[in-house]
């Protein structure tokens, strides 16, 4: 048999399954356990989500031959079929290829008919945002009005691209981004089933070049799999991601935070020279400085971060300034666009971050108004001083008296 990706291979087969969406499996579970289940939903959110996996699990929790359930079986030839995409009444359909008026004519048409074998009849369409508008028009009455027979589900991206006019007729469920500490625990039961062996500093590199989807996690674990084999090191792990090493931004931090030009100046020129991307530098310091900032003000480190990350945190917070952090956020922050137009990135990084060290103030805010009082008080003894000295000498002395 070829081989089946992760993505594809831990896919989600239960409402328990999935990751993150609990708010969204809870709605559906008690909408089908009061017999209250709508005859059209919108499924929207960011990209590897779960919005194709809840819409097929909905329809095998309506389809299901132990069902209307909230747990179908998986066993049964409807479940099987849904699963694989092969069941004749449950049909799939990408809206980015079958967006035109005679594509949804024929889909009215089609809903008509009762289904062949199972319960309902299911209509799951993907990126229907990318429907024409002529399309969506001659959808309206059938989505309003279908027959109880059957139910449509939307997918989508970009919600706002929809007319109002479907939006009033779906009932709406947001899909989040999934928490990094969630994916995190995720990703790590999801090694130990493969018998990999990843360090939590990588998978939490994985984590956060995933942005909040676990396709892309997984899709990325692939990656590195094929790449570093099923026992990698941190250092081979980025280099397979394209990624900068975590330890190489630390290191990064500590020099800013110290005041170490030199080292940062070796620092850019040792990442020039591997050919590594200037600007998801810029962006990885700066998500790091964030972190570092973070930890300053709650006293911990981020718990998505691996341990080793979040000792290394908690030491150099205590010896970070709020305020010098601050501002070397602010700096490394707006740099990342600079660095990504740049005609020479590397002059532009290397500048930015010099600024940074320069710009950085060296003291405490309160320590800085204390010696501004200290200062005030100095000069408020020194005028009383001159003042009595002035008074001593006899006062100001009027013009004296002539004649001509």
């Amino acid at each position: 048999m070829s081989y089946l990706v992760l993505a594809r291979k831990w896919r989600p087969q239960t409402f328990d399954d999935m990751t993150g969406q609990e708010h969204i499996v809870r709605t559906i579970a008690n909408a089908i356990k009061m017999d209250r289940v709508a005859h059209a939903y919108l499924f929207c959110g960011p990209r590897g989500v779960g919005k194709t996996t809840a819409a097929r699990l909905l329809a095998k929790a309506l389809n299901c031959e132990q069902g209307p359930t909230a747990s179908p079986c998986g066993t049964c030839r409807a479940c099987i079929e849904i699963t694989s995409g092969t069941s004749v009444d449950v049909a799939e359909i990408d809206g980015a290829s079958n967006n035109g008026v005679e594509n949804v004519r024929e889909i009215r048409e089609n809903a008509k008919y009762l289904p062949q074998r199972d319960r309902h009849k299911i209509y799951i369409i993907d990126e229907v945002h990318m429907l024409s508008g002529a399309a969506f028009n001659a959808l309206l009455k059938t989505l309003e009005e279908p027959p109880g027979h059957v139910k449509f589900i939307f997918a989508t991206t970009e919600a706002h691209k929809l007319p109002d006019t479907i939006l009033s007729r779906c009932q709406r469920h947001n899909f989040r981004r999934i928490p990094a500490a969630r994916m995190l625990q995720r990703l790590k039961q999801i090694c130990e089933a493969e018998g990999a062996g990843i360090s939590d500093r990588s998978l939490s590199l994985v984590v956060r070049q995933s942005e909040g989807g676990m396709r892309d996690a997984l899709s990325l674990l692939d990656q590195v799999l094929a790449s570093c084999g099923a026992h990698p090191t941190d250092e081979s792990v980025a280099e397979a991601l394209g990624a900068i090493d975590r330890t190489v931004v630390q290191d990064f931090a500590e020099a800013l935070v110290r005041k170490d030009a030199r080292k940062v100046l070796e620092r850019v020129e040792e990442i020039f020279n591997r050919g590594l991307d200037l600007k998801r530098l810029a962006e990885e310091l700066a998500l790091q400085l964030r972190h570092l900032f973070v930890t300053k003000a709650v006293g911990e480190a981020p718990a998505e971060l691996a341990e080793s990350e979040q000792k290394a945190l908690l030491a150099l917070a205590q010896e970070a300034d709020s305020a010098q952090l601050a501002r070397l956020f602010d700096i490394v922050h707006g740099c990342v666009w600079d660095v990504a137009r740049a005609a020479q990135p590397r002059l532009a990084l290397e500048m930015a971050l010099l600024k940074a060290i320069q710009l950085s103030p060296s003291s405490s805010i309160p320590d800085l108004l204390a010696k501004v009082d200290r200062l005030a008080q100095g000069l408020t003894a020194g005028d009383g001083a001159a003042k009595s000295q002035s008074g001593a000498s006899g006062g100001r002395s009027g013009p004296s008296n002539f004649r001509v």
